[in-house]
């Protein structure tokens, strides 16, 4: 019994040892952390730190010429946005220069870093020498809401080597020697440009009469020349009668003159005329002369290089007396002009009193010779009925101008185009002639969108070439037409237009390739072209973005040449 209960009580033992009995221990309380708290800094751009002009430069440009104008602005701080440059121009009358633009203003989107505020101008010929002060002005936002403005004042110089308009009386012609009492003649007063710019508007007014004296013969006081270029010589007549109880002097007039430069301002000045006059028993009359009483170009003006036929009239003032073996030779400053199949002489062997002979001789104006008026002198050596040798002496004006001649090239256009995608043209011009070209203005239009396509070049120098491009953005398929327009001034104003036309072959996006055996199920076939949407939007991306890449670089290159010219 005894071993049964112990038995028992050591089965007992290793059955508890084989299952241990796990008692539940007594939870430890978890200390509660404090709360973490991260500290986030708002990010805020910096406001915009405008300069202008910070290198303080100073251009220089010469009157009469076209000019770019660059003033250099720089934001050293956040970005801009909502910018205004604007001149401060007041009146425009007291501003040193012209603009082909209404305003002076130009607005910015958004921009940091650096740009240039650039504007074409004309310094005008009668422009003072000096340094001209121009305000500007920079108003701002900035993407905080705030904003400001700068300001400053750039300076300009401008030199003046041009001789500023001035009309001189060089002499006065008459029929004879002097101006017999009693009687009346057409006096010619003689008028050059001493100017190196031209004018206009003209009027001469002659005064300073008497009774018994100088008086005007059923002539008007004033006279009207509409317009003398730089250096123009130009006679303008008065019939003048003289008192037949006056005796033999010189008697000073007036002559009042008003005119007008090329930028409508007046001028007006007073000279004296002294005429001759002989009296009674006073022979000064008898003796014949001859003059040059008109000539002819057949055109306004001749160009350098190409011959051209000049035709001389002379006349002999006597009413009484031939004149005979008369030799006329003609010369001109730095020999510009030279005949062509004759010598610098012809000969007349009479004419007779109150008669005129005429001559035409073909002449050829140097190639290099400048824009400007030459003087051509006519010496002329003849003998009077009684064999006595005379000489008289007479200049006329010819204006010479230079070949203006603009070649461009076919437009370049690329060879695939399609509907949205920017694209760009482009074409080269030469100035090929042998004078500058002024105010050349390129624009492009057409069944497309065209962005930056007005360009101004303002002066292309002879043997000078220069580039155009624009982007345009067909919006329609098939071919589009448009053309390339240039307009632009020789050195006289003139204006002249040339046109290019070009064609824009635009295509629809080409259907999505075949991506090999259907497989079954609709959405294989919606996966297909999805991914070949988004491979041609790609591709389309990709095309504007090196046409802006290309169109930008060749501004850039525009903006150095520009620059360099300055």
């Amino acid at each position: 019994m005894k071993k049964s209960v112990f038995g028992a009580f050591i089965l007992i033992c290793l059955i508890c040892w084989s299952f241990p009995v796990s008692l539940p221990a007594a939870e430890a309380p978890t200390p509660s952390d404090p709360p973490v708290t991260v500290f986030v800094p708002e990010y805020t751009e910096p406001e915009p730190v405008i300069v202008i002009a910070a290198d303080r430069w100073m251009p220089v440009f010469e009157a009469g010429s076209n000019q770019v104008l660059n003033i250099p602005i720089k934001n050293a701080g956040g970005r801009a946005i909502n910018t205004v440059i604007s001149l401060n121009v007041g009146d425009p009358k007291t501003f040193p220069f012209q603009a082909d633009k209404m305003s002076f203003t130009r607005y910015i989107s958004s921009f940091t870093g650096d740009i240039v505020y650039s504007i074409p101008i004309t310094i005008p010929a009668n422009t003072a020498p000096g340094i001209y002060p121009l305000p500007i002005t920079v108003t701002y936002e900035s993407p905080s809401g705030g904003g400001g403005s700068a300001s400053a004042t750039v300076y300009i110089k401008i030199t003046n080597n041009l001789r500023q308009p001035q009309l001189k009386l060089l002499g006065i012609q008459t029929e004879a020697d002097k101006l017999k009492a009693g009687t009346s003649q057409v006096v010619k007063l003689n008028l050059k440009n001493e100017s190196d710019i031209p004018i206009y508007s003209i009027n001469l007014r002659l005064s300073g009469f008497s009774t018994d004296g100088i008086n005007l013969d059923n002539w008007p006081d004033t006279q009207f020349v509409t317009s003398m270029e730089a250096g123009e010589l130009h006679p303008v007549e008065f019939r003048l009668q003289a008192g037949g109880k006056m005796e033999s002097g010189i008697y000073p007039l007036d002559l009042a003159i008003e005119f007008k430069d090329q930028y409508d301002l007046k001028y007006t000045q007073e000279q004296k005329v002294y005429v001759p006059v002989a009296g009674k028993g006073d022979t000064g009359e008898l003796v014949p002369r001859i003059l040059l009483e008109n000539y002819f170009l057949g055109t306004d003006y001749v160009q350098a290089g190409q011959t051209f036929p000049l035709t001389l009239v002379f006349r002999n003032t006597s009413e009484t007396s031939p004149v005979r073996n008369i030799k006329v030779s003609l010369s001109s400053e730095g020999d510009i002009f030279s005949p062509v199949g004759s010598s610098n002489s012809f000969y007349f062997a009479e004419i007779p009193p109150q008669g005129t002979a005429e001559h035409t001789i073909y002449l050829h104006p140097q190639v290099t010779a400048e824009h400007r008026v030459y003087n051509l002198t006519a010496r002329i050596d003849y003998q009077d009925e009684d064999g006595n040798k005379l000489e008289e002496q007479e200049t006329i004006s010819l204006p010479v101008v230079k070949e203006t001649k603009l070649v461009i090239s076919d437009v370049i256009v690329p060879a695939e185009a399609y509907p949205g995608s920017p694209t760009s043209i482009s074409l080269d011009l030469y100035n090929t002639g042998r004078s500058p070209i002024r105010n050349l203005m390129i624009t492009t239009e057409g069944d497309f969108e065209v962005q930056n396509a007005a360009l101004f070049i303002g002066t292309l120098e002879a043997g000078r070439d220069d580039y155009y491009d624009a982007t345009i953005i067909p919006r329609q398929e098939g071919e589009l037409t448009g053309k390339v327009i240039l307009t632009y001034e020789d050195e006289l104003g003139n204006p002249y237009q040339l046109e290019k036309s070009f064609t824009l072959n635009v295509m629809a996006f080409p259907a999505p390739p075949s991506m090999g055996p259907e497989m079954p199920g609709e959405q294989t076939g919606q996966k297909s072209v999805k991914n070949w949407l988004i491979a041609g939007g790609i591709l389309l991306v990709l095309a504007a973005v090196v046409t802006v890449v290309l169109v930008r670089r060749r501004h850039r290159r525009r903006m150095k040449e520009v620059e360099l010219d300055e």
